[in-house]
C-alpha cells in the first residue's frame, strides 16, 4: 500500500514540496503541518471532470500550434502575438508525476510544479508561463474576480522555470476558457471563448515564505487552528460537541 511522505526534520534526503501544499500552507498553516507532517490530509473535493475535459482539449490544440509554430486563433482575436514555446524537459514540465524541479540549498526542500505551457512573443522573444482555467460565469471577467493564487501559482512556476535556467518574462498569462450556451433549451453543444489576462508577477514572496515553511516544519508545536479555515471549524466544532 502507498504510504504518503512525511518531514522528518534534519533528513539528508530532499523534501518535495509542491505547488499545491504552498497553496495549502497560505490557506491554513494548520492544516499545512498537519499533512505534511503527520499526513492528516484534509477529505477530497470532488473532481472537476468536464472542466478537466475541456482544459485539455485545448491543450491538445496548442500542441498543434506549436508543432505548426503558429498563434492560437482564438489567442490572435485577442490580438496578442504568443505561440507555444518548444523546450526539450516541456514534456516533463507538464507531466504531473514529474513537473519542473528545484532543490532549494537553504531549506533542502525539493521544489515541484506542473506548469500548463510556456509561450513565447513573437517579436520579442521573450517567454511567459500561462496556467488554464475553465469556467462558466456568464459576466464578463475582471482582474479583481480572479483568485490572487492564480497569480502566486504563476510566479512559483515563472521562479521554478529560472531556476532552470529558462529566461523568463517576469509577465505570467492567465487562460480562462468560458463556456457558454446561447439556446434556452439543453443543447449537444457548447462555444467556448478565450479570456486572457496578463499581469506582472512578483516572486518576493518565494524566498521568505519557503524559510517559513522549514521553520514552522522543524517547530514542535502545532499552529493553531485557522479561523476562516472550514475545516479546522469543522474539527473544533465536532470535539466541542463531544466534549459536552
Amino acid at each position: 500500500m502507498w504510504k504518503k511522505k512525511v518531514y522528518i526534520s534534519d533528513s539528508a534526503q530532499p523534501f518535495r514540496l509542491n505547488r499545491t501544499k504552498i497553496d495549502l500552507f497560505f490557506d491554513c498553516e494548520r492544516c499545512f503541518v498537519l499533512d505534511q507532517k503527520f499526513g492528516i490530509k484534509r477529505p477530497f473535493g470532488t473532481p472537476l471532470v468536464m472542466n478537466n475535459k475541456i482544459v485539455n482539449t485545448l491543450k491538445d490544440e496548442l500542441e498543434i500550434c506549436r508543432e505548426k509554430k503558429q498563434i492560437h486563433p482564438q489567442v490572435l482575436e485577442n490580438n496578442l502575438n504568443y505561440i507555444p514555446n518548444n523546450f526539450e524537459l516541456l514534456n516533463d514540465w507538464k507531466n504531473p508525476f514529474k513537473g519542473v524541479k528545484y532543490t532549494h540549498k537553504k531549506t533542502n526542500f525539493l521544489l515541484n510544479g506542473t506548469i500548463d505551457d510556456v509561450w513565447i512573443n513573437k517579436t520579442t522573444k521573450k517567454n511567459y508561463c500561462l496556467i488554464i482555467k475553465s469556467t462558466s460565469k456568464k459576466e464578463q471577467l475582471s482582474y479583481e474576480q480572479i483568485w490572487s493564487g492564480y497569480w502566486r501559482q504563476l510566479s512559483f512556476y515563472t521562479y521554478l522555470l529560472e531556476k532552470n535556467s529558462i529566461e523568463m518574462s517576469k509577465t505570467g498569462i492567465l487562460v480562462f476558457i468560458k463556456t457558454f450556451d446561447n439556446s434556452e433549451k439543453f443543447s449537444k453543444s457548447l462555444s467556448f471563448n478565450l479570456s486572457i489576462f496578463e499581469k506582472i508577477l512578483d516572486l518576493d514572496w518565494i524566498e521568505p515564505t519557503l524559510l517559513n515553511i522549514h521553520k514552522i516544519l522543524n517547530s514542535n508545536e502545532i499552529p493553531k487552528n485557522s479561523n476562516y479555515c472550514k475545516y479546522c471549524k469543522y474539527y473544533f466544532n465536532i470535539k466541542n460537541k463531544i466534549n459536552e
